[in-house]
């Protein structure tokens, strides 16, 4: 757990990259990564145990210390963020605790980017802020604004590469600059990028974290999270994980590993997707508004085109006129897309956040950042496009007919 990885050929694709296997000896000249669903690992010597749990050695006791499945994933996500190592945890939320612990070990602010999963701040609130730690919100979009917040509560500052569920992206590249000197460290939430579209250490973040359940997985069968960074990081989250038991389970691991050799060309397709559906429906009648960031009418589209590389993203946002009750309508009529409460998958999903991922938040919470009971988010799959288009514009059509 947290070993270093990261190739010297920096200059390999990230179509390449992706299908490679992973640069390690598997036994029995295995093609693909053979899956290691044990908890522990048998000796014969005493000394042997005693040196690989001293830290001099290298193998594996135990599964929730260290789990060859689990270090090929973190090798493969260490690849794609060009990081120098990684470690997985069982869930996107406990990579985002144990990063916030190995950033700041004792109690400080945690300066949360107004536009964020209402996990985060509900994680800050339950388990954090018992502790010591304390809650500030921050306007990542205003310069004056964060840096006077940043100044007067430095701590760690944790931001998305792309906003849930709206597509705001923060600049990345001055605001953690900012951040670090003013004293913050900086934890970046990349699940809706990924790698394909962003690599938030090139702008300075000292750790990305992932919700692997998501686009990494991208079948909407497995649950892990992933913390990628420097060595020294990496390895002291991986303490934190393992003495907490947040650990995936090995075959999580696997799942995962096959899905992240298909993640460059799932998401090249639903950034393709995305951008065409939301060019469609931007207009339409039924809606007040579409929101995706590679849409020039996006607040940050500017910002989107200086940060993000191959595309926008595959999320969308759509605000239907009346409210709730268009919504559950539009919802009900969708004849290939389901509601889930969850994103990443190769098929288009739909979710509704305020019941969903930022229920956790306060009304006056949610107002803030424009998210109410009119506010429906897209996960873009891969399917044809057009397709989506046509029954996207034949629910819309039924949610304002009634």
């Amino acid at each position: 757990m947290g070993k270093s990885y990261c190739r010297e050929a920096i200059s390999i694709d990230i179509h390449t990259l992706s299908v490679q296997i992973p640069a390690v000896e598997w036994p029995y000249n295995a093609a693909t990564p053979p899956l290691y669903q044990t908890s522990a690992y048998t000796y014969h010597s005493v000394d042997e145990v005693d040196r690989l749990l001293s830290g001099d050695g290298r193998g594996y006791t135990y599964s929730r210390g260290g789990n060859p499945t689990c270090d090929a994933l973190a090798y493969v996500l260490a690849e794609l963020e060009r990081a120098e190592a990684a470690v997985i945890a069982a869930s996107g939320m406990g990579a985002i605790l144990a990063g916030i612990l190995a950033l700041s070990p004792t109690a400080a602010p945690v300066i949360v980017a107004r536009e964020i999963y209402g996990g985060t701040p509900g994680l800050v609130r339950q388990v954090l802020q018992p502790l010591g730690y304390t809650l500030y919100w921050l306007n990542t979009h205003n310069e004056a604004e964060a840096k006077a917040t940043l100044q007067a509560h430095p701590g760690v500052l944790v931001v998305e590469s792309i906003s849930n569920p709206l597509g705001r992206v923060s600049p990345l590249d001055t605001l953690i600059a900012m951040a670090h000197q003013m004293g913050s460290h900086v934890l970046v939430d990349n699940t809706f990028a990924t790698p394909y579209h962003a690599q938030p250490l090139r702008f300075g973040a000292d750790l990305v974290a992932h919700s692997v359940t998501k686009y990494i997985g991208g079948h909407s069968d497995l649950i892990a999270g992933a913390l990628v960074g420097s060595k020294e990081l990496t390895q002291r989250a991986a303490q934190i994980l393992n003495v907490m038991g947040i650990t995936p389970d090995p075959f999580a691991a696997w799942l995962a590993l096959r899905g992240a050799r298909t993640l460059a060309l799932r998401m090249e397709r639903a950034s393709q997707n995305a951008l065409s559906l939301s060019t469609a429906l931007s207009g339409h009648f039924a809606l007040d508004r579409v929101y995706y960031p590679g849409l020039s009418s996006h607040p940050d589209h500017e910002v989107a085109q200086r940060l993000l590389e191959r595309g926008y993203g595959a999320i969308v946002g759509l605000r239907l006129h009346g409210g709730r009750r268009a919504v559950e309508r539009f919802v009900q009529s969708l004849k290939l897309v389901p509601f889930l409460p969850s994103l990443g998958d190769v098929m288009t999903t739909v979710s509704q956040p305020v019941v969903a991922s930022h229920r956790e938040l306060t009304e006056a919470e949610q107002r803030a950042v424009e998210i109410d009971d009119s506010v429906v988010r897209v996960s873009v799959g891969i399917e044809n496009v057009q397709d989506l288009i046509e029954d996207f514009q034949q629910a819309l059509e039924s949610a304002n007919s009634r």
